[in-house]
Order: C-alpha cells, then sequence, then structure tokens
C-alpha cells in the first residue's frame, strides 16, 4: 500500500506524506450491521495472519457470532470474543476449524486496547479458527515468566473502537442450557442484543488495495484522504448502520434490515 500511495502522489506532482514503515492486510468485518475495520500484522505475525486470512478467504467467520463477553467481570481479563460458533437462524453449530498453529507472540505485540488477538486452549500451540479483541490493556496475557501469553495479529482501526465498546457493554447471559443442553459449556457469557439477539459476525473479507492508477486518478487530496481513512485517521467512519429487530427468535436473528446513514456520533447496540 505505502508504494502505491507514494506512487499516485508523485504522479500527481505533489509532496510526498509519511507513511507508516510498513502497512498490513485490512480486513472488514460486518457486525451486526457495522462495519469493522482491522489491519493485520502480517510483517510481524506471519503465521498467524495467514491463518486468520484462510479461514477469512474460506468464508468460515461468515454467519458466526460473539459467543463470549468477559467485560460484566472487572476482576477478569475485558476481552470480546468469536470465531469459534456459527447461526443459521435455527440452529449454532462450530465453526469447521483447520490444524492448529504455533503460538507467535513478540515483545513488540501487546494485548492492548483494541487489538485483535488468538484464543486457544491451555496448551500454547493450540490456536485455530477463535480469536478475540482486547477491550482494554489486558497486559496480563502478555507473555512473562510461566506465561506463554496470547498471539496478538492486528488492531481495529477509526471508529471500531466504538463498536467493540458496545458488545462490551451488552448484558451476557449464560446460554448452556439452551444450546448445549448442559449447565457447563463454552456460552456461559454470551452477549446478547436486547436479550434476544446474538452479536452476529455476517462477514469477514479483505479490503482490496486499489490499482497505482486508480490512486493517481485521485489525485493529492484523493489519495491522502484514503490513506487518511485507512489509518484511522479523520475520514475513518462505519458506512453503515442496521436496525436490529426488537424481539426474534431466543438465539437471535441472522437477517437483518440495513438502511445506509452516516456514521453517528455514539454507537449502542443495544436498541
Amino acid at each position: 500500500m505505502q508504494r502505491t500511495i507514494l506512487l499516485a502522489l508523485a504522479l500527481a506532482g505533489g509532496a510526498l506524506l509519511g507513511t507508516p514503515a510498513s502497512a498490513g492486510t485490512i480486513v472488514r468485518f460486518r457486525v451486526s450491521g457495522y462495519d469493522l475495520d482491522v489491519e493485520l500484522y502480517d510483517a510481524e505475525a506471519p503465521v498467524t495472519v495467514a491463518n486468520f486470512l484462510n479461514y477469512v478467504e474460506a468464508q468460515a467467520y461468515d454467519g458466526t457470532f460473539f459467543h463470549r463477553s468477559t467485560t460484566y467481570n472487572p476482576a477478569e481479563v475485558q476481552i470480546v470474543q468469536g470465531g469459534g460458533f456459527g447461526f443459521d437462524g435455527t440452529n449454532v453449530y462450530p465453526v469447521s476449524t483447520n490444524p492448529p498453529i504455533p503460538l507467535e507472540v513478540t515483545a513488540q505485540l501487546s494485548n492492548v486496547r483494541g487489538t485483535i488477538a488468538m484464543a486457544r486452549q491451555a496448551a500454547p500451540d493450540t490456536a485455530t479458527s477463535q480469536w478475540f479483541f482486547n477491550v482494554t490493556d489486558n497486559l496480563a496475557l502478555d507473555p512473562s515468566l510461566g506465561n506463554d501469553g496470547y498471539a496478538v495479529f492486528g488492531h481495529v482501526l477509526g471508529n471500531g473502537l466504538q463498536i467493540i465498546d458496545a458488545i462490551a457493554g451488552l448484558q451476557v447471559y449464560d446460554m448452556n442450557q439452551a444450546i448445549v443442553g448442559a449447565p457447563t459449556g463454552p456460552f456461559g457469557e454470551v452477549p446478547l442484543i436486547n436479550g434476544t439477539n446474538f452479536v452476529m459476525v455476517e462477514s469477514v473479507a479483505v479490503v482490496p488495495e486499489p490499482s497505482a492508477m486508480a490512486l493517481a486518478l485521485l489525485g493529492i487530496c484523493g489519495a491522502a484522504a484514503y490513506r487518511r481513512r485507512r489509518a484511522g485517521g479523520p475520514l475513518a467512519r462505519l458506512e453503515q448502520r442496521c436496525t436490529l429487530p426488537a424481539a426474534g427468535l431466543l438465539l437471535g436473528s441472522a437477517n437483518h434490515e440495513s438502511c445506509r446513514a452516516a456514521a453517528p456520533a455514539t454507537i449502542n447496540l443495544d436498541r
């Protein structure tokens, strides 16, 4: 991305603007009617990013939901988690997983607010499809003596943190009995909209890079604006809103009637 933007500016005859040393792949989560952009750390966490993109390309995350939120308990790490289970409007099903990947942690990638990291089992090399967003700085999830840590592989862009905070602010419910018919399981902390609807991940897709020619045609202002938006600057905004049903199936609805509008000043998913 850096090279194409610099080329566009050079062709337009303008001064070159500073860009990050490296720019990662951008993926767009469509979350219950809102767009949430995440920049991946391709260079810093190549194994983890490649694993995540394999699921994205297979559309494995489309129709999944956030099945865990720990933010109601201040004594715990503050995360919202997904990538493990889907909902087809009637049934909950597990995401089909690839073989687990080795744990990829570095001192430079910390579980700070707004980052995305891979969930795993107790053993370090067990991450498959599940991920979580850090709602706060969760430094206890970083590697340390006696602690393998959790692999960070990207960060939320622009106004996306409003969406994460909105999910984190939802009431959570113990849905184990309703979903698996047992008192224990992975659904003990499920955030629900209005107490009835899952927070759906309708899709996750890579945001394509424009061609050098397209960037050149944008000119100085267009290319700079595009760069600021991709970097999460002042032009970053949520593309669409949707109206969630006030009531629906006990386990939510995978289909929402959406309408295009400018980003609201605040986002409230519980409406």
